[in-house]
Formats: structure tokens, C-alpha cells, sequence
């Protein structure tokens, strides 16, 4: 092998170990973007969204949504994301509702958000309800909660 060949090698195992390194700076940027928390709080799970939604985090947020409610008993759940910057576009949301996993458990959801994105929680809670998806949105949480709670009453 030849000084030259020697040089590519070595020049494209340097090239492969940065795209290595700034795909995993990716990652954990994507994990620190958002931060999940969770409780429950009267047969509601109750579900606290901080920090930045992306393309890139949103089918994980959606996992540990999953998960979280697969682990409960329950059928009712408040997503409160009035501190989690960034929203999808109107195209994105309608999308995003036609992809929701079929494991998804069913679940009667309030949705907590800012007065500011009002427009947007309208059309997504359209988009929602024509899916056949229980979810409701507000900006203020204890209604949210009343709501819910009036929804296990009827069962």
C-alpha cells in the first residue's frame, strides 16, 4: 500500500469519526430539546411538556406518550404544554394525526396550551375529532381537568 492510499485511509476514518461524533451531538441535543414529566393526579394522567418541539424529537415524545399509557389504567390524560416552544405547521398536524400508531391506547385527552395558539388548537382539535379521537383543548387547566372528569362521569 502506498504513502498516498496510507493518507485517503487515514483522511476517511477522520471524515467517518466526525459525522460520528456530530450525529451523536445530534442526539443528544434532540433528548435535551424537550423534557417530559408526569403524574397522576385523580385517575388523570397528567403529562408536562417543557423545553423545544422538533421533527426530529416528536415520534420520541410520542413514544414515551405510549408508553406512559400503556403502564396506566386509566383513559383519560392532560398534556400540558404551554412552556414547550414550537408547534407544527397546519400541514404537519393534520399528517401527524394520520400516522398516530394503531397501539396507541384510546385515550380522552385534554390538551393545555397558550392563549396564543389558539388558531392552531382549533384546527388540531378538527383534525383530531374527524380521526375519532377524544381530545379537547384549552388554556386554562383547570377546566381541562373538569372536562375529563366530566367525561369519566359519563362512562
Amino acid at each position: 500500500m502506498g504513502n498516498k492510499q496510507i493518507v485517503k485511509q487515514m483522511i476517511d476514518l477522520q471524515n467517518k469519526s466526525f459525522e460520528n461524533y456530530f450525529l451523536a451531538t445530534d442526539m443528544i441535543k434532540d433528548q435535551a430539546a424537550y423534557q417530559m414529566s408526569s403524574s397522576m393526579n385523580e385517575g388523570i394522567l397528567e403529562v408536562v411538556l417543557t423545553g423545544k418541539l422538533t421533527n426530529r424529537n416528536v415520534d420520541k415524545i410520542i413514544s414515551e406518550l405510549i408508553v406512559l399509557q400503556k403502564s396506566l389504567n386509566t383513559n383519560d390524560e392532560l398534556i400540558d404544554v404551554r412552556k414547550l416552544k414550537g408547534r407544527f405547521d397546519f400541514s404537519e398536524a393534520d399528517i401527524f394525526v394520520k400516522t398516530i400508531p394503531s397501539d396507541k391506547p384510546k385515550m380522552n385527552t385534554a390538551f393545555v396550551d397558550t392563549v396564543e395558539n389558539a388558531d392552531y388548537n382549533s384546527f388540531y382539535e378538527i383534525v383530531t375529532l374527524n380521526a375519532g379521537l377524544s381530545f379537547k383543548t384549552f388554556t386554562d387547566i383547570d377546566i381541562a381537568r373538569a372536562w375529563l372528569k366530566s367525561r369519566y362521569s359519563n362512562r
